[in-house]
């Protein structure tokens, strides 16, 4: 197993899963990036800091990822196969059973799929198949999808407006009575994530949030940085784990040639 080692400048900062015919049907495996396309997406400074691993990234490693999100991994086949589940292009699926991966931190995907591999992040759907990468394929996909840009599916489903309130105070300040640290501190003003350590949770299924806050609160997800999230979720009520995942389901975050910041939330705009 490889060695877990982040960019010296950075700091220490699915349980079974039930499939659905529906969801399978919403990915999209027709269109698929281009090469060229996420090239492009990398002059984005913002964007090439999320897709990096350990080095920088070049053509040769975007292709193996691409290959690697098509089942062509050394040991792979169509069962390991990204794009069944997350799609071409990470859009995930609308249920949250597969998350959205499109644009997310390439170092905090590839130490993902270490964790799968070793059962440090047990997944009966997951850890089979990243136990059967190779560490140079792992960083491939992993910085593959990080430089992927895609549009963000519609929420669905309604949610009471006092839900979304709380759900945005927790984010914004947490709960110093129940000390619960505001999700900002970490994830950022706008959920959009401290590469290379920190996930986004922007515009991230609300259902799959739920599900993670759930194991890290049942001990059964252990795998992040000095058990941060595991105590911050024994702290939290089922309806807390509700509403911040609903509020941050809700948020858009800013596209990545956006000078200003401008987040989205329903009919409320939020500006840094």
């Amino acid at each position: 197993m490889p060695r877990i080692t982040p960019p010296a400048f950075v700091a220490a900062s699915l349980a079974a899963i039930g499939v659905y015919a529906a969801s399978l049907e919403a990915q999209d495996r027709t269109e698929q990036p281009g090469i060229r396309e996420l090239e492009a997406n990398l002059s984005d400074d913002r964007a090439r800091f999320n897709a990096r691993v350990e080095s920088d990234i070049d053509d040769d490693l975007l292709e193996l990822g691409r290959l690697v999100a098509m089942g062509g991994a050394e040991a792979g086949g169509a069962d390991m196969a990204c794009m069944t589940c997350h799609g071409a292009e990470g859009l995930g699926d609308g249920t949250g059973a597969f998350p959205r991966l499109a644009g997310q931190s390439g170092w905090y995907m590839y130490k993902q799929l270490v964790d799968y591999a070793s059962e440090d992040r047990p997944n009966d759907v997951m850890s089979p198949i990243a136990s059967r990468l190779t560490e140079r394929e792992m960083e491939a996909v992993a910085a593959y999808y990080a430089a992927v840009d895609a549009p963000f599916r519609p929420v669905v489903g309604e949610v009471d407006h006092s839900l979304l309130q709380w759900g945005g105070q927790l984010g914004a300040v947490g709960s110093a009575e129940r000390g619960i640290p505001a999700c900002v501190n970490c994830h950022g003003p706008s959920g959009t994530g401290n590469p290379p350590t920190v996930p986004y949770i922007a515009g991230q299924y609300a259902s799959y949030m739920t599900h993670q806050l759930d194991l890290w609160k049942r001990g059964i997800r252990e795998n992040d940085a000095l058990g941060v999230m595991s105590a911050i979720a024994s702290k939290m009520t089922e309806e807390d784990m509700r509403a911040v995942s609903e509020y941050y389901a809700r948020v858009r975050p800013p596209e990545r040639s956006a000078v200003s910041v401008e987040v989205e939330v329903e009919d409320v705009t939020l500006s840094e």
